[in-house]
């Protein structure tokens, strides 16, 4: 039998992220992952973007807390910059205007645009679109070389990482016992990184689950028109069409010379290899349609992944209430990357120390903000914001 002093399941941005943390405080830790390689499901699928004014107060406090480690992280650049815009019509402008108001607080840079002024950045937006919050200061992540650093960093701190590992059994009593294939480990802290796996891992401990709601998201990638310049198209924000209800119709960006887009979809799934479906890569070519002035027609590729939340769209890091050493680290939804650093400081404090930072606590973090036991988790899903 092998020990290790903290056991850590998921080989996603989640598990990756606090192993370096747990690793980097002097733990010896064995990452396992399922498949044959790391990132295989939603992280390794994201397009991520670093937006301050993305999701609920909770994890624009984490995307703030990350900046630092996206911007000295690494010797190569771990971003670039890629503004945001959210685009509307006339009837959403109370909602675009109170969102702009809302993300001054924590991005004073955000400002409102009209019509014309949001054409002026992008001119094929449709003539009916009326107005735009603007973040001129958002960011392109770089998720591969964002994963990559973490796992360099649990090397260099003597972790170890093993693939093909999937965990048949764990047995809780004065310690962990570990069960992946002939191998056996022993270690008092297991930490569920696993993602929409999560609740499955939990059942697998003895584990009450917290009724995570894994959602698939689908991407493609359409081809720009014979009579648009793609040079043209590479230096666009990113671009969301505003519901009318707070939510999404969908989004688009550059991707290579094409424009990746999305109908912003979240449908239920079981935790699977998540594949697109016909309808929702229409629906995204649709959406798209609905806001931009272009022909556009067809699909170069398509994928997607799973997104997996708690009821109240906050993620999930904290021991579990009722079985000790048992360590969530879940529901990173659609912003898994743009919060990790934040979240993976966070969780590996509380793991070890038992509580946060002081500098996430004077973000105005609480432990129980992410505690697995607090009412929000296992309530049914808020909208998506």
């Amino acid at each position: 039998m092998n020990t290790a002093d903290a056991v850590v399941i998921g080989g996603g941005i989640a598990g990756v992220s606090i192993a370096a943390e747990l690793a980097g405080r002097g733990l010896a830790v064995t990452l396992l992952e399922a498949e044959s390689t790391l990132a295989f499901h939603t992280t390794g699928r994201s397009a991520a973007q670093y937006l301050i004014n993305y999701g609920n107060d909770i994890v624009r406090r984490l995307t703030i807390a990350s900046a630092p480690f996206f911007a000295e992280g690494a010797d190569d650049p771990l971003w670039s910059i890629r503004p945001f815009m959210r685009v509307g019509r006339d009837n959403m402008m109370e909602i675009l205007r109170a969102e702009v108001a809302a993300a001054l607080t924590l991005s004073p840079v955000t400002e409102f645009l009209d019509g014309d002024e949001a054409r002026a950045v992008v001119s094929a937006l449709s003539p009916d679109v009326a107005g735009a919050l603007y973040e001129p200061d958002a960011m392109e992540l770089d998720v591969a070389a964002i994963h990559q650093t973490y796992v360099q960093r649990i090397r260099r701190a003597g972790g170890e990482i093993t693939t093909d590992a999937r965990v048949s059994a764990l047995q809780p009593g004065d310690t962990w016992s570990v069960l992946t294939g002939e191998h056996r480990i022993s270690t008092p802290l297991v930490v569920n990184a696993a993602g929409a796996w999560g609740d499955s891992l939990g059942k697998l401990a003895g584990v009450t689950p917290l009724g995570l709601y894994p959602l698939r998201r689908t991407i493609g990638v359409a081809t720009i028109p014979p009579n648009i310049d793609p040079a043209t198209v590479a230096a666009w924000p990113l671009i969301g069409f505003e519901s009318g209800d707070g939510g999404m119709d969908g989004y688009c960006k550059p991707e290579g010379r094409g424009l990746l887009i999305s109908p912003a979809d979240e449908t239920p799934s079981p935790p699977c290899d998540a594949r697109p479906e016909e309808i929702d890569v229409a629906q995204a070519l649709e959406a798209a349609r609905r806001w931009l002035d272009l022909d556009l027609r067809h699909i170069s590729t398509s994928w997607a992944g799973l997104r997996t939340f708690a009821g109240d769209r906050s993620p999930v890091a904290g021991f579990d209430a009722e079985v000790p050493g048992f360590f969530w680290m879940v529901g990173q939804g659609g912003y898994g990357i743009q919060m990790a650093p934040g979240l993976a400081t966070a969780a590996a404090s509380l793991a070890v120390d038992g509580t946060l930072p002081s500098d996430l606590q004077t973000a105005g973090l609480r432990a129980e903000d992410l505690a697995p036991d607090r009412p929000g988790v296992l309530g049914p899903l808020t909208p998506a914001h």
